[in-house]
Order: structure tokens, then sequence, then C-alpha cells
């Protein structure tokens, strides 16, 4: 076999791993957006040179898993058993209207990503990380008969820019 020949073997074959990896992220979607009791989020266009990596699901957990070529990492997780949020905190902050600056790396601070609210919290050890739990504004304004479904996504490796860019594009399932 060529070099040449080689080449498009190796990428026959990667672009194979490739669809068959969207397949299974697709399908897995589908089956949580149909099973568990609140919104799915999922990016609407996932950012440039981000690419899905890992989906799991089971027990009414979702984690899905996003890796960059510059080895940065984000994971969005969903558990309708995600604690640690203060959801009057979080109304009053909406309801306060104080203008949301710029800066997105605080500790433990309630920050507005879009429509978004959440505490974000940044660790520096042993890796840099970011981590966001968060829910949806109008969830904190509506008569919910079950619990606020919380989110959360974590950064590892990335800016806060990255993160800020990553959760501006993702959408409720409806």
């Amino acid at each position: 076999m060529t070099i040449s020949g080689l080449l498009k073997y190796v990428m026959l074959v990667v672009l194979v791993v490739l669809l068959a990896s969207c397949t299974q992220t697709d399908s897995t979607l589908t089956q949580a957006k149909q099973e568990l009791p609140f919104p799915v989020l999922y990016p609407e266009e996932v950012p440039e040179g981000w690419a899905v990596d890992e989906t799991i699901y089971e027990d009414r957990l979702l984690v899905i898993i996003f890796n960059n070529n510059q080895e940065g990492q984000i994971e969005l997780v969903q558990d309708q058993n995600i604690q640690g949020l203060d959801v009057d905190e979080l109304r009053n902050h909406v309801l306060s209207n104080v203008p949301v600056g710029n800066e997105f790396i605080v500790n433990h601070e309630v920050v507005e990503v879009g429509e978004y609210v959440g505490e974000l919290a940044y660790f520096t050890d042993p890796i840099s990380t970011l981590q966001y739990t968060f829910v949806q504004k109008n969830e904190l304004f509506t008569e919910n008969i079950g619990p606020i479904p919380y989110y959360q996504v974590i950064g590892k490796g990335v800016s806060s820019d990255e993160l800020k860019e990553f959760i501006h594009t993702l959408e409720a399932s409806t």
C-alpha cells in the first residue's frame, strides 16, 4: 500500500469513528430528552474548535464532555440532584437589576450569563477549573410543580471567555 493509499485509509477510519460518535451522541440525547423530567441543554451550535468527546446517560444523569484541540475540556452536567444553589439569592440578584460586568472569574459569586444565572466557582488545584452551577432565569419566576432544574458546566484548561461563549450557545429542548 502506498503512503497516499494509507493516508486515505486512515482518514476514512477517522471519519467512520467520528460519524459513529455523532450517531451515539444523537441517540443518547434523544433518549435523555424523552426520559428526563426537565429540559435538556445542548449547544445550538457547538463552538468552533470544540467537539463532543463522550456522552454519558444513566440514572437521570446526563454528562456531555466536549474537548478542543488545545487540551481544554468542558463538561455539561444535567442532573436533577445537583445541589448548592440558593434559589432565593439568585432570584434577588436578577430582580436587583445590578449591571453585570465583563469580569467572569470570581470566587463563588453569583453571575449572569445570557439567559442563565448561577454561582461561578474558580479552583486552581490540581488543574485550573471553572465551575458554573446555574438555572434558567425564567425558571426562577414560574410556578413549578417540581424542583427547578439545575445545570452545571465545568471547564478545565479553558479561559473564562471560552466558557462564557460555550454557555451562551446552550439551548433548552422543548
